[in-house]
């Protein structure tokens, strides 16, 4: 393992211990800031991420984040003796905490008919030895997956209690008796939008609802501000921004981007952001028509992204419900691309209608209509006073509700009882039932 130094046990100071899949990714700045939000709050805590980084993008929140990221065994095969040494410590330890998680890992993939588990229960192991010798009271891993489920592992194999952030994809593509069991094991469960918590809540019986906790994400608002310089590009510019996959809708953006151009609007679009569909997008765009109208500039930094915000007329994220049933909870794209005053136009799926109020703060377009995104974006394009008015409401409502500030004292509130001690700040408590 990479940059690991263990802390002493004897630390009466308890600690938070993160799961994720791969830190930092590009697409997933919501973590990295939270992180972030965490160690301002003087919460303690220390990042353990089983895949390394493939993308060189790096956000300045992460960069500002102070505990070095420790990377467990990847891949697997290339420490083959590491790994028996800590299963084998591990068994020694606690024995029979270590034959029900063999169980359990087995029993789900003898079920699932894929060795996924036994993977997880390798690296849970693994990461259960360094907790032995480490003040971590409590783990917290993000999205119902891989993370969740290696936490579910090492919950079983040391006794530390942990808890899970739900998203979106994680959730509305799973099984739901999977979903269930890690429910019902984890101390408690957070997500990001109202319709996620309601839809956990329907899978689980009655006395296990209370443990769904909504928690929004947040801008920072010092960064995202409206009042910076904002000089829009000639002729309009279109921003979209996200990983290019089917639930972000692009295909639909263009055709809409198609039926401006027939008409005779004049503009540019730019889609940021870099994914499996980039070769269907770029035909696409060719097939359209549309070279030299839209650009797919690939992947970029938070501050590159800022600065597209700033030389443009318009936001358009045109969401769609995934043939598989994935989609987004509250793309933080959106969010921002509000805070900065952007007019936004997006679909009314998911968590999108909690934040955007149709003809209030942002237009909603059906999803998969591509007439109707049209139209909305021909709107905001010959309507000043319609731009004006979505974008002073939008930046109000991301600075009353979207505060990150405000959003991670919410989130930070959950881990009262955990044995992590924080700053002495008081906090507010997250939102239940």
């Amino acid at each position: 393992m990479q940059n690991w130094n263990p802390s002493p046990k004897a630390n009466s100071r308890g600690e938070l211990g993160y799961i994720i899949r791969m830190f930092p990714q590009t697409s997933e700045t919501f973590i990295a800031n939270e992180i972030l939000g965490l160690e301002r709050l003087d919460m303690p805590v220390r990042i353990f991420s089983y895949r390394k980084p493939t993308d060189g993008v790096r956000h300045e929140c992460v960069r500002l984040i102070q505990r070095p990221v420790e990377y467990l065994t990847d891949p697997l095969w290339q420490h083959p003796v590491t790994l028996l040494q800590a299963s084998s410590t591990v068994y020694r330890l606690y024995p029979e905490r270590y034959r029900r998680a063999v169980a359990h890992a087995f029993g789900r993939c003898l079920q699932e008919r894929r060795i996924n588990y036994l993977v997880r229960l390798i690296q849970a192991a693994y990461l259960a030895r360094i907790l032995t010798t480490s003040s971590v009271r409590h783990i917290h891993a993000h999205f119902a997956r891989g993370a969740t489920e290696v936490a579910t592992l090492v919950s079983m194999l040391t006794n530390i209690p942990f808890s899970f952030t739900a998203h979106a994809g994680d959730i509305y593509t799973a099984e739901h008796d999977d979903l269930m069991e890690k429910i019902t094991a984890a101390q408690f469960v957070v997500t990001c939008t109202r319709a996620n918590q309601e839809y956990l809540q329907a899978l689980v019986n009655q006395d296990q609802r209370h443990k769904i906790r909504l928690s929004y994400h947040g801008v920072n608002l010092d960064k995202f501000d409206s009042t910076a310089d904002v000089r829009p590009a000639q002729p309009p510019l279109i921003l979209s921004a996200g990983r290019l996959v089917e639930k972000k809708g692009f295909p639909y953006l263009l055709e809409a981007c198609r039926m401006l151009k027939e008409k005779g609007y004049e503009f540019r679009c730019l889609i940021v952001g870099e994914g499996p569909e980039r070769a269907k997008l770029e035909h696409a765009v060719a097939a359209l028509g549309l070279n030299g109208v839209v650009g797919l500039p690939g992947s970029c930094s938070q501050e590159e992204l800022l600065g597209f915000y700033r030389q443009s007329t318009a936001f358009v994220l045109s969401c769609v419900v995934g043939r598989n049933g994935d989609r987004d909870g509250i793309p933080n794209v959106l969010l921002e691309a509000m805070a900065v005053g952007l007019p936004v136009i997006s679909t009314p799926i998911s968590g999108i209608p909690e934040v955007i109020q149709d003809g209030h703060n942002g237009l909603l377009a059906p999803q998969r209509d591509v007439q109707a995104l049209a139209s909305a974006i021909g709107a905001v394009l010959e309507d000043m006073a319609l731009r004006e008015r979505l974008s002073s409401n939008a930046r109000s409502t991301v600075v009353e509700r979207f505060d990150s500030t405000r959003n991670v004292d919410v989130f930070a509130s959950l881990f009262h009882g955990t044995g992590i001690r924080k700053s002495q700040r008081e906090l507010p408590v997250a939102q239940g039932v």
